[in-house]
């Protein structure tokens, strides 16, 4: 059979590895010469050793797997235990370049999750940047409040409206400080019952619902003629109903029923009522 060129003489990286690779074709060139034999095999078993410390590359490996291969081959005399040897150390060449890929693998993976990582840190800074502008924005219209002259202040409606569009756009963590910068200011301001009841809407829309019922449960006690307190008592209700408290929560959309019953606030009672399961 015709044989290109033993697979060490292409080895360049390696003068370690190409001498010993030299030793063991060596070794075959008489099968009759078995201790030459065992004297390649030696240094192929030291290489091997060299290689789980040394992290070898992919192309030493496979010239090293390619020259074991040719050698148990060619020595078709030598002896059954010696092959044996040879095939063992075939698989652990074959163990050692498996690492090395799934080594490669994991190394991939860690990359791809340090990116994915820096993209959500890059999404925080901006949330984070746009709150610091609100804040700085609001710290300037209540220091304003605090400086001018009352027919210099800040607009009410101003203050109110910047709220009301934080909630609209679903930052309700920044619509509830406006709605309460707006109610320390202007607690009888023309949309103070509003103001109040959207304080509790953003509570309810971020899962707070203690702190929902009892910012929702002030538009009855300090705006009882406003046309916010049937809706604040619906939502109190589901709010109850949201935290387990069922006989509660059915207790206030009664009342609702009771005294708006030709509100929409009463249909919706109704339908929370008749199906417990449905959220508002």
């Amino acid at each position: 059979m015709t044989r290109g060129p033993a697979p060490w003489r292409f080895l360049r990286c390696s003068p370690g590895l190409a001498g010993f690779l030299l030793l063991s074709a060596s070794a075959c060139t008489s099968s009759t010469q078995l201790t030459e034999l065992e004297a390649g095999l030696t240094a192929l078993e030291q290489q091997i050793d060299t290689f789980r410390s040394q992290a070898p590359t992919r192309d030493d490996l496979t010239v090293v797997l390619r020259a074991v291969e040719e050698l148990l081959e060619r020595d078709v005399s030598a002896r059954a235990d010696l092959k044996e040897d040879l095939r063992q150390l075939i698989a652990e060449v074959e163990a050692l370049r498996t690492s090395t890929q799934e080594q490669g693998r994991t190394l991939n993976a860690s990359l791809e999750r340090i990116g994915q990582m820096n993209d959500e840190l890059d999404l925080l800074q901006g949330q984070l940047e746009r709150q610091e502008t609100y804040l700085a924005n609001l710290g300037e219209l209540l220091e304003a409040s605090r400086q001018t002259t009352p027919a210099e202040s800040v607009e009410p409606k101003a203050l109110y409206d910047a709220a009301y569009q934080s909630y609209l756009s679903g930052d309700y963590e920044q619509a509830a400080i406006g709605f309460e910068s707006y109610l320390g200011t202007f607690p009888n301001g023309e949309d103070a019952d509003s103001a109040q009841y959207w304080l509790g809407e953003s509570y309810m829309e971020r899962g707070r619902f203690r702190t929902a019922i009892e910012e929702l449960g002030r538009v009855a006690e300090r705006y009882p003629d406003s046309d916010k307190v049937a809706s604040s008592m619906l939502r109190i209700g589901v709010a109850h109903i949201e935290l387990g408290e069922r006989e509660q929560g059915n207790e206030m959309l009664l009342r609702v029923r009771q005294e708006y019953p030709d509100s929409d606030e009463a249909v919706l009672a109704l339908q929370q009522l008749d199906n417990p399961a449905d959220q508002l």
